[in-house]
């Protein structure tokens, strides 16, 4: 795995980081970039946790937002986040106390110190159902098409959205791989890539939005990351329910009839690491937005440390 030089930024309690190599949805080089585009205020729920490209995490509860433990890691007491364009202080981090940069449990929770106000939670699927369904994903930062990769990317800094089929799970992730257009490709096929981590996997269910994955990491077997023929993995939201609910009762975020399943805890390491092909599940995570960033030095304390991409 390649790593890079991260700097943290506190600037008046505020959380900013210097990093580089942030990628985001990867799409299908046969259909327009505009129709994989959305608007962010459709999406009110999803949260920057360091500047735009750099690790998303959702709203599940007034209080808690849900992302993957390996960006959860690098956020703190005290710091803000801007929910709805409201910024919030974090109260507690929360990791998986299984996570270790490996075989899985890539999950963590953030809770805030008040409410968010004026925006609606995303209720958690707790089916065991996933494989065969179609997954909605979003990111920002860099993107690509399946005939380049991440190699191949570009920074826009702008929100996609983009479809795949889940096509095996465990009790850890479900899988998604990056079809070729006419070989199974959903008409807006895609995939995460680095600087995607923790971003929003959701099923529709009656016209209602549930999240069912966090995008975690992905392999390059056979291919570059993001290219056709990729896998990517998502951290099984299901999968982790009897430890979320531990710490947080979402209870009033799910409607009636929602899709219910037995809560979960994985009871060993994911089925997937032998797939890895040198990559690292859950590794560190990766950003973008240097140069928003590199103009508040002068203005910021520093801290540096070493981190490297969420895929190899």
């Amino acid at each position: 795995m390649v790593h890079g030089v991260r700097i943290g930024l506190g600037i008046l309690g505020l959380q900013l980081v210097v990093a580089a190599d942030a990628h985001a949805i990867i799409v299908r080089h046969d259909v327009e970039d505009a129709r994989y585009l959305v608007d962010a205020t459709d999406y009110p729920a999803l949260v920057d946790l360091f500047e735009p490209g750099d690790c998303i995490g959702t709203l599940i509860h007034e209080s808690y937002l849900l992302t993957v433990a390996h960006c959860a890691t690098d956020l703190y007491a005290g710091g803000f986040l801007a929910v709805g364009g409201t910024p919030y202080e974090i109260a507690e981090v929360v990791l998986h106390p299984e996570w270790t940069d490996a075989e899985g449990f890539d999950i963590g929770l953030v809770r805030l110190a008040s409410p968010v106000r004026g925006v609606a939670p995303i209720a958690l699927y707790r089916g065991h159902d996933e494989v065969d369904r179609t997954l909605t994903l979003l990111g920002r930062g860099v993107t690509a098409t399946g005939k380049e990769g991440e190699p191949g990317g570009v920074a826009d800094g702008k929100l996609r959205a983009a479809t795949n089929v889940v096509d095996a799970a465990d009790e850890h992730f479900l899988r998604i791989v990056l079809d070729r257009p006419g070989h199974g490709a959903t008409e807006l096929e895609g995939v995460g890539a680095s600087g995607d981590s923790g971003g929003p996997g959701f099923l529709e269910v009656d016209g209602v939005r549930y999240l069912a994955g966090l995008n975690s990491w992905g392999d390059d077997c056979d291919v570059e990351v993001g290219q056709y023929g990729a896998a990517d993995y998502q951290t099984r939201v299901s999968g982790f329910t009897a430890w979320i609910d531990t710490h947080v009762d979402t209870s009033a975020v799910e409607p009636d009839g929602a899709p219910r399943g037995d809560a979960r805890a994985p009871t060993q390491s994911s089925d997937f690491g032998g797939d890895l092909c040198g990559c690292s599940v859950g590794g560190p995570r990766s950003g973008a937005g240097s140069v928003f960033a590199l103009g508040w030095l002068v203005l910021a304390f520093t801290r540096v440390w070493r981190a490297g991409p969420r895929g190899p």
